[in-house]
């Protein structure tokens, strides 16, 4: 524990050596605490101001999942996370200064072991030569050190291992800062004006810890633009901050109760300076948050197109299925087979349907309109012959016809039957349309007899 107390005792035995005043040091110690902490206070309060930024939606969602505390938790995470803000984040910087005042007040409670260097020996020594009694070397410390600064000739003239010990001068405008206030002030075995002056430390720590608190409210309405009446959660905060600076400085040494004062002013100074800071944070995640909103945009219209484009690959690939579909059944209409060998089923019996070669649907569409072609040439061909027939047949008859003398007896005679016209050639066949393939052409087309 030494280790870690040593570098703030030494610094604060610095700072009293510089100035002389113990009351003083305790100040400039704290103000470089918060030098030293600027960085993670400022970022707390970034953290803070972007809370009070989502008051509004916060509300919202309040009323709105009044009756769903699960829900309204669920929600308000999400919202949490799509604004990039951490809950937590906003309470740590005021929970930082603790652990350095846990370590002054370690050092304010045995001043004679880290700033005065004094061992249990030494100490004992001290108590049984000024009280003539032995004290505890942890729990009178405080007791006895303004005794050790106002009899330090008589000490060191004892004690000459003592000779180099540092000579502390614990009071500040006649308080003894090394006692503790009390609330009934008159009743003190201090002057009034004493005890007085020591029962205002803990007032005015509580009356600061209000005003920082008014004072922080006041910077995010000027750096929001938005004035918002105080919250229940920022009343809470302001009572636990008063109560806890009056029970800290009523309980602990006046010293500690000087410290938390000076740490409070150094807050409401700390937050005018945050203004300009706060400000650039606050342009920069609104340009932020546009962004995150433009790109939101865009990707919405990504995956919008992304879908249109999968539905018509869907749509495009769905009607390519649905002619192959149509092709295979005109192909496979006879056998019922399929083109999946599975597809047979356990009542297959290859003996009973027959099973054809499977073929290019285009191909077999191709072969149809040549052979299509082919028959349309043949029955042309015929047509031609049965004319040639019947020009020839008219040119016999006129030959054959008998004399003029003979006219009468033809005439009694009865007329030669009159030879059956020819059938009427076959008309040609529409030629299909390519990639389609009808049914009938699993059948040999069968030749007009002539």
């Amino acid at each position: 524990m030494s280790i870690i107390l040593t570098p703030f005792a030494k610094l604060l035995l610095l700072f009293y050596n510089i100035t002389g005043s113990y009351a003083i040091s305790l100040v400039l110690f704290c103000l470089v605490i918060r030098l030293i902490l600027f960085p993670v206070f400022l970022k707390g309060r970034k953290s803070m101001m972007a809370m009070n930024g989502l008051a509004d939606q916060q509300k919202m969602l309040q009323q709105k999942y009044a009756r769903d505390r699960e829900r309204y938790s669920i929600e308000l995470q999400k919202l949490y996370e799509r604004e990039g803000v951490k809950p937590s984040g906003g309470c740590l910087w005021s929970l930082l200064p603790m652990p350095f005042l846990m370590a002054l007040y370690a050092i304010i409670r045995q001043p004679l072991t880290y700033l005065m260097e004094m061992t249990e020996d030494h100490f004992n020594a001290v108590s049984n030569l000024l009280y003539g009694d032995v004290l505890s070397f942890r729990n009178a410390q405080l007791q006895i050190a303004q005794d050790v600064y106002n009899n330090y000739d008589q000490i060191v003239t004892a004690i000459p291992d003592l000779a180099g010990m540092p000579k502390i001068d614990f009071t500040f405008l006649g308080m003894n800062l090394s006692n503790t206030p009390q609330l009934m002030f008159w009743k003190s075995e201090e002057p009034m004006g004493v005890a007085f002056g020591m029962f205002l430390i803990p007032i005015i720590s509580a009356v600061l810890s209000i005003i920082t608190t008014i004072v922080t409210n006041k910077v995010n309405a000027k750096v929001l633009g938005v004035v918002r009446p105080m919250d229940s959660s920022t009343r809470a905060t302001m009572i636990m901050m008063t109560l806890f600076s009056l029970w800290l400085c009523f309980t602990l040494p006046a010293a500690l109760g000087v410290y938390w004062i000076a740490n409070s002013v150094f807050a409401i100074l700390q937050e005018f300076l945050n203004v300009p800071f706060l400000r650039k944070y606050l342009k920069k995640t609104e340009e932020e948050k546009a962004k995150r909103i433009e790109d939101e945009k865009e990707r919405v219209k990504r995956e919008k197109k992304a879908q249109a484009e999968a539905k018509k690959k869907a749509a495009e690939e769905m009607r390519r299925i649905q002619m192959e579909r149509k092709l295979n059944k005109s192909i496979a209409t006879a056998s019922r087979e399929g083109m999946r060998t599975y597809a047979r089923g356990r009542l297959y019996d290859p003996d009973r349907y027959p099973t054809f070669p499977y073929k290019d649907p285009n191909q077999l569409a191709q072969e149809e309109s040549v052979r299509q072609q082919l028959k349309a040439e043949e029955d042309k061909i015929n047509q031609e012959a049965v004319k040639q027939n019947k020009k020839k047949d008219k040119k016999e008859k006129k030959a054959d016809q008998p004399a003029p003398a003979v006219e009468e007896a033809a005439a009694v005679q009865p007329a030669a039957p009159v030879p059956s016209p020819a059938p009427a050639p076959a008309q040609e066949a529409p030629e299909e349309e390519e990639g389609f393939v009808e049914e009938s052409f699993l059948e040999e087309p069968e030749d007009n007899e002539e």
